[in-house]
């Protein structure tokens, strides 16, 4: 089984997972732009199950996205790099880790991804993915 391993900017917070991602996911939801300091995030939806601190202790905070579903994320506090967010409102994301594909050691965020959430929030600039929903 395949196995990944990743960490926040100053390695305080290190992390594995088996298995590949059950999805990626583009968000351009307003609350992931400001989290990120981006136009979107790159998330790979693992499931909660396979995801383990390996290092550290993170730190939680908690939002509330437009759509009204309550989501907490883990970060570190030396650093502040978000390793992941998940929900317990929403019954088809409620069983995974939604990591952000550039904290994961070698993971290729050339790959184009599954889904693009919010494309109602997408910045005018960043084209459709030709086979995206």
């Amino acid at each position: 089984m395949t196995s990944f391993t990743g960490s926040c900017m100053c390695n305080q917070l290190k992390f594995s997972f088996t298995g590949e991602p059950k999805q990626t996911a583009i968000c351009h939801c307003v609350q992931c732009q400001k989290l990120s300091g981006s136009a979107f995030t790159y998330n790979l939806l693992v499931d909660r199950e396979d995801f383990k601190w390996t290092s550290g202790e993170p730190k939680t905070g908690s939002f509330v996205q437009e759509s009204g579903i309550y989501i907490q994320y883990f970060f570190c506090p030396d650093c502040g790099t978000i390793i992941f967010k998940q929900t317990e409102e929403k019954a088809d994301l409620r069983p995974f880790a939604i990591v952000q594909a550039g904290t994961v050691d070698g993971y290729d965020t050339k790959r184009k991804p599954d889904v693009e959430f919010w494309v109602s929030r997408k910045a005018d600039w960043v084209q459709p993915i030709p086979g995206v929903p």
